[in-house]
């Protein structure tokens, strides 16, 4: 993933507003009647007493505008009057007109209800300002029409600024365990810090035992499933306000804040953000406190003491006050394949189900959305027709990234999840099969994949580092078991999959025994844990298929969470003054670039 800093950099273009996202090239209404523009506040922006030459590559006004409704706004225009700090600060926008103590520009296209301006505004203070010194620069955002926004954006001069120290990773951290807190930071700015404000954001697997008394914590549920950015993920936040002076070039270090390791970590992270007040720039405590409802902590105060500031950049630097730690715990999630071939009465047609299920006991997050969610996948033998494939299955033609000449019988299927997978978690899919009479063995093999497979041989089931049981990856399934019968008349009905990602209980519709398949290049005595038993069933005759996953002692249980990871800005759209920039949520970033 990309630093806050990188991805506004990747925004610098032209010097004209243009929106991201934009959708097409139709002719739409400029906009409804009663449209209301909007501004949203962006906090104390701080600045340092040393001009800076411009233009710069990047913006220290980090400005989110939008619009109600749903209909494009066109022709609007965002004003900057600057008589707020004539004397104190310049603000330089390129690309932008400026008459007088107002610099304007033109926004072609408004068609989302926030979105961030990244490119490129920039206060620089006037040489000779005394540190301390504030100043406001006023906001209008307009178009014919719509119902104008304004908004302040206060500035500070030479004011308390905090730059955090990336710590080093933790790993093979025992679950169980519990590690002090690693926030370490400076004050660059130019006059004293009467307090922080430190904001903690912790991912599944990390937690506080007991919250000091002067933070506040809040568990997160969150909503990404919903905005299209993978599967939910529970999170904590905290906010803790640590009273006492931290003089400029003064480093200290957070005390009494440590971090449990719970167990479902594997890969987790906490995230520090630390400023002069909530009100900061860049601060996400009056969004957090929006939606969540935060409790006080009982446990002794956190406090902050003196560090050498080792490893502290210098400079000020308006992204550097946030950092975070990450933490890899030895620990493991035991992910299965599962499958079921339940004919009816010809016995030549039926219903085909795979799915796959995370035993946990670790969630998995994977923030390069890499290996953490391998594709299903079933090889079906030649004579076998699929007559109805699910919207979650495609057809996979391709051998060693060259498509076939003809068609494979091979179908690829949605796998547990995206970016994070939670212990319990499973899937599944139904096909409907056509399969040629006779008594011959016909055998459909399920595995899971990943995107390697289909390029390199040597990848039988997908490679998962976490994953010590791979034996279970892969299985054969009989398509040759005994017609379904009725309920009541002895057999077993056919199992009735969602499709969808689910965290509930696996249940066993038990049809025909199972031949577990261990991959290419690894047997049983290779797994570092024991292989899953199979549950098996008198639904059918034949030597394959299985309806679920099984322990010893009985069905794995859910353990996971529909709860989501928020996003610290409310869209990742992006307007930006020149060409489309990327931006992406803060909290997202893999680790803070320089």
């Amino acid at each position: 993933m990309l630093s806050t800093r990188t991805r506004r950099i990747l925004g610098a273009g032209t010097a004209t507003i243009v929106a991201a996202l934009a959708a097409g090239t139709a002719t739409v209404p400029a906009h409804a009647a009663g449209t209301q523009l909007r501004i949203f506040p962006t906090g104390t922006i701080q600045i340092s007493t040393q001009p800076a030459p411009q233009p710069q590559f990047g913006e220290n006004i980090h400005l989110r505008i939008g619009r109600t409704g749903t209909d494009v706004v066109t022709g609007a225009k965002l004003a900057f009057d600057t008589i707020g700090i004539d004397g104190l600060a310049t603000l330089a926008v390129p690309g932008c007109a400026t008459a007088g103590k107002v610099i304007t520009c033109d926004i072609w296209r408004l068609d989302l209800e926030n979105i961030n301006i990244t490119s490129h505004p920039w206060l620089s203070a006037v040489a000779g300002v005394r540190p301390g010194s504030t100043g406001t620069v006023h906001a209008t955002l307009s178009a014919p029409g719509a119902e104008t926004a304004e908004a302040d954006i206060q500035v500070e001069i030479g004011g308390a600024g905090f730059r955090t120290k990336e710590p080093s990773e933790q790993r093979d951290v025992k679950v169980g365990s519990t590690l002090p807190s690693t926030l370490a930071f400076a004050n660059h700015g130019e006059v004293a810090a009467r307090r922080a404000v430190v904001e903690v954001y912790l991912t599944p697997g990390l937690d506080v035992a007991t919250w000091p008394s002067n933070c506040e914590y809040a568990k997160d549920k969150g909503d990404w499933a919903g905005h299209g950015f993978g599967s939910p993920m529970p999170t904590v936040h905290g906010i803790c306000t640590i009273d006492g002076e931290i003089a400029p070039g003064q480093a200290v270090k957070l005390n009494g804040l440590d971090l449990t390791v719970g167990a479902d970590a594997r890969y987790a992270f906490a995230d520090y953000s630390v400023f002069p007040a909530e009100g900061a720039s860049g601060s996400s405590a009056a969004d957090l406190r929006k939606r969540m409802s935060f409790q006080r902590g009982t446990g002794a105060p956190a406090t902050l003491v003196p560090t050498s500031g080792e490893g502290i950049p210098d400079g000020l630097d308006m992204n550097a006050y946030s950092t975070e730690q990450e933490v890899l715990a030895d620990n493991d999630a035991d992910f299965a394949v599962n499958g079921a071939w339940a004919p009816d009465a010809s016995g030549t047609t039926g219903t085909f189900t795979l799915g796959a299920v995370s035993g946990g006991p670790a969630s998995i997050m994977d923030r390069s959305g890499g290996e953490s969610a391998p594709e299903l996948q079933v090889q079906f033998p030649e004579g076998v027709t699929v007559t109805g494939l699910p919207s979650t299955c495609r057809p996979n033609d391709y051998v060693l990234g060259q498509k076939s000449d003809k068609p494979l019988n091979k179908f690829n299927c949605e796998g547990l999840g995206g970016f994070f997978i939670p212990a319990g978690a499973t899937n599944s899919h139904k096909l409907t099969l056509s399969v040629p009479a006779g008594t011959d063995e016909l055998t459909a093999t399920v595995s899971l994949q990943n995107m390697a497979s289909d390029y390199e041989p040597g990848h039988p089931s997908a490679v998962m580092s976490w994953d010590r049981n791979p034996a279970n990856d892969l299985l054969k399934v009989s398509l040759r078991a005994a017609p379904a019968t009725t309920p009541g008349t002895g057999g077993t009905p056919a199992p009735t999959p969602t499709g969808t990602p689910t965290t509930a209980p696996v249940t066993d519709p038990s049809p025909a025994p199972t031949t577990a398949v261990v991959p290419a290049g690894l047997s049983d005595k290779d797994s570092t844990s024991p292989v899953r038993e199979t549950g098996t069933g008198t639904g059918g005759t034949g030597t394959g298929g299985t309806g679920s996953v099984r322990t010893s002692g009985g069905p794995l249980a859910a353990t996971g969470s529909s709860a989501a990871l928020p996003l610290a800005a409310t869209s990742a759209a992006a307007v930006v003054l020149g060409t489309a920039g990327l931006v992406t949520a803060r909290r997202l970033r893999a680790r803070r670039n320089g």
